[in-house]
C-alpha cells in the first residue's frame, strides 16, 4: 500500500497531475506507431447507458470484439465484490506483480517507462475497490497517468483462460477491459 501512496505521490509531483481527477483522462487511448486515438470517458458512459455511439472508433471497437453490444453494455459497468485488503495483498505479492506485468505489456502510459504503468494500473485497482466493488470503468476513471493500448506492439493478452467464441474476443481492448476486474475478483478470491 505505502509503494502506492508513493506512486500517487511522485506522479503528483513529477507530472503536476493529482490521482482520481474529476475529468478522467480519455478512458480509452489506441496507439499505433505515432498515432495516439482518444476515446473519451464519457463516450463509454453514453453507451454503456444509452447504447448510442457519439465516437466513432468506439463504435469500431465494439464491431471488432466480437460481442454482442448488450453484452458489452452490461460488462463493461458490471460492479464485482472484492475485499480490498485481500484484493491489495495479492497486487503486492509476487503473483500479483506477475499479473500486472502480464497486463501492461500492451497497456502504458503513454509517456512513462519502467515500471510507471504497472504502479499506475495498481493504484487505479485499489482505489476502484475502496468501496469493495470493480468495475471496468471504475478502474478507468481512477487512472493517476493516461495510458493506452498500443495496438502495433506485443498482443493484447486477456487475463482469463475461458474460451472464446470467436478469436477477436480473446485479443480485443474491450474483451481486456471487461475481464480485468473479474479476473481481479477470482485471484483475490484465490489468494
Amino acid at each position: 500500500m505505502r509503494r502506492v501512496l508513493a506512486l500517487a505521490a511522485l506522479l503528483t509531483a513529477s507530472t503536476g497531475l493529482a490521482p482520481a481527477i474529476a475529468e478522467p483522462y480519455p478512458a480509452l487511448q489506441l496507439t499505433t506507431g505515432a498515432d495516439v486515438w482518444s476515446i473519451p470517458y464519457a463516450a463509454l458512459e453514453q453507451f454503456i447507458n444509452e447504447g448510442t455511439f457519439s465516437d466513432q472508433r468506439l463504435m469500431q471497437l465494439v464491431i471488432r470484439s466480437g460481442w454482442p453490444e448488450a453484452d458489452l453494455r452490461v460488462a463493461l459497468a458490471k460492479p464485482y465484490s472484492v475485499d480490498y485488503l485481500t484484493l491489495s495483498r495479492f497486487l503486492n505479492s509476487k503473483e500479483g506483480e506477475a499479473f500486472l506485468v502480464q497486463q501492461s505489456q500492451a497497456y502504458r502510459p503513454l509517456k512513462a517507462s519502467g515500471t510507471v504503468g504497472i504502479e499506475a494500473l495498481r493504484y487505479a485497482i485499489l482505489e476502484n475497490a475502496k468501496g469493495g466493488t470493480l468495475s471496468a470503468m471504475g478502474i478507468l476513471k481512477q487512472l493517476p497517468v493516461p495510458m493506452a493500448f498500443n495496438l502495433s506492439g506485443p498482443p493484447i493478452v486477456r487475463c482469463s483462460s475461458l474460451p472464446c467464441d470467436k478469436p477477436e474476443q480473446c485479443r480485443s481492448v474491450l474483451s481486456w477491459w471487461i475481464f480485468l476486474p473479474a479476473c481481479l475478483q477470482a485471484a483475490a478470491m484465490n489468494g
